[in-house]
């Protein structure tokens, strides 16, 4: 008997010298293949991409493999595309759906496997849980050259440009860039895009290393001082960084300064809305800066909230709900875009919004700090082997109280965890981790100190149930 799978937030991932093996890959993608047959749509066949971790192309030739046996088509690309790709695939070729084989911004020692159904975004928690009732308790056996034809390759390199020249308005030429792919999946594809898109770029770190350097591939400032170097350096109009499958993204401005999607979304909301006319509500998770909020207020417009995870936006992108949404982690998609977080593809809209402002992204920015103020939002994560009843005790601890740190509760939200809204527009967010024993500790308001005080408060309570 093989060890249970179980999909997270975002897919199956486990280490590679653990649970990660060929055998299991080839679990996943018979349950897969299950799930297709059962939807009546195998006919259209199965994009297959993978990141540029150790043995991620075998394994996307096992899944390949799996489905050929159950009569289902395979296209494989030449080489490591990153997960967005992959999901604009599956819409483009009108496919069953997309696998990729990655492990997003985890360690090197880390990989995984999710499905992309075939309208290019996150799978639901039906399609997941169908998944995962096929998933059989032994690798299935298949056949040397059962493959009957049924694997064949496609590169969605120029499909894909070719959509993002349409998303974008006008070019980008005048614009000189730095981008830092950190040795992941968009490492020799986003340069490129943005260099035929008419921008002068300098890449770092744009080789594929299943390694990554060294470096974990998630884009936070710890990670980037090398970006932020050569942005300053070069005099470059902004820098832009991915995490290790290309769906998070992370901008530098000239000075320096660090703005993560918890600025950026507000921003190219803003610029979405009075440059491109495209007005319309926005969506955020629970756990994302409320800056947005401020900006749809000014315009008459509103924000979803929703929980944690991308496929909650995702299905309002889909329903044309919203005209963008953003998660705090670093995703961000936007309409007419595949309805998945993409960091390209925004990027390539930050940077029209630059070029076509003429202040720059630290004007830009600037200039949202002075029409709506400045927030400050921090996270923490506390590690427990407390399953049970920590979140009730949270509650009953916390969303009690009539006032925290002097200020009244003025709100408890309990979308996904524990949110404490207080007056002023600060708020604290307990929420435990989809895939591992964490409690994370989110905090927002208006100054750092503010900020720093609510985490510790949020700490201090979460440890006292440890």
């Amino acid at each position: 008997m093989q060890g249970r799978i179980s999909f997270g937030t975002d897919g199956w991932r486990s280490r590679l010298d653990e649970g990660f093996t060929a055998e299991n890959v080839r679990r996943v993608a018979f349950a897969i293949a299950e799930h297709i047959l059962e939807s009546g749509s195998p006919g259209r066949g199965v994009f297959i991409g993978y990141d540029g971790r150790a043995q991620s192309k075998d394994f996307a030739g096992e899944c390949a493999r799996v489905l050929a046996s159950k009569g289902i088509a395979s296209y494989i690309p030449p080489g490591p595309v990153p997960t967005p790709v992959a999901a604009f695939s599956a819409v483009r070729y009108s496919l069953s759906g997309s696998i990729m084989i990655t492990a997003s911004h985890n360690p090197p020692e880390y990989n995984g496997i999710k499905f992309i159904p075939d309208y290019g975004g996150p799978a639901l928690p039906d399609v997941t849980s169908g998944i995962e009732r096929h998933i059989p308790p032994q690798p299935p056996e298949i056949p040397q050259g059962e493959s009957k034809g049924l694997i064949s390759e496609i590169d969605p390199y120029e499909d894909y440009l070719r959509h993002l020249l349409g998303l974008i308005k006008g070019d980008l030429s005048g614009l000189r860039i730095v981008a830092d792919p950190m040795h992941g999946a968009t490492s020799g594809f986003a340069s490129r895009i943005f260099a035929q898109m008419g921008a002068t770029v300098e890449a770092v770190r744009d080789t594929v290393d299943p390694r990554f350097g060294g470096v974990v591939p998630d884009p936070t400032p710890e990670n980037l001082s090398g970006l932020r170097s050569r942005v300053i350096a070069s005099g470059s109009d902004l820098g832009v960084a991915f995490d290790g499958d290309g769906d998070r993204l992370t901008a530098v401005t000239r000075d320096g300064t660090f703005l993560s999607v918890n600025q950026l979304l507000p921003l190219v909301y803003l610029h979405l809305m009075e440059r491109r006319s495209m007005v319309g509500d926005a969506a955020r998770t629970v756990a994302t800066s409320h800056l947005v909020d401020r900006v749809a207020d000014d315009h008459g417009q509103k924000v979803v909230e929703v929980p944690v995870g991308f496929k909650y936006i995702g299905v309002l992108l889909r329903e044309h709900a919203v005209v963008i949404g953003g998660e705090e982690s670093g995703g961000m998609s936007f309409s007419s875009h595949i309805p998945e977080k993409d960091g390209i593809a925004s990027a390539a809209l930050l940077m029209e919004a630059v070029r076509s402002s003429g202040q720059g992204l630290g004007g830009l920015y600037q200039n949202l700090v002075s029409r709506y103020g400045r927030l400050s939002s921090a996270r923490l994560d506390l590690r427990t082997s407390s399953e049970g009843d920590i979140m009730h005790l949270i509650e009953g601890e916390a969303a009690s109280k009539g006032e925290i740190l002097g200020r009244k509760v003025v709100g408890v939200n309990r979308k996904d965890g524990i949110k404490i809204v207080l007056e002023g527009g600060c708020w604290l967010l307990f929420r435990k981790s989809g895939t591992e024993n964490v409690v994370r500790v989110y905090a927002e308001s208006s100054n750092e100190a503010l900020t720093a005080l609510l985490l510790s408060y949020g700490k201090s309570l979460v440890l006292s149930f440890i």
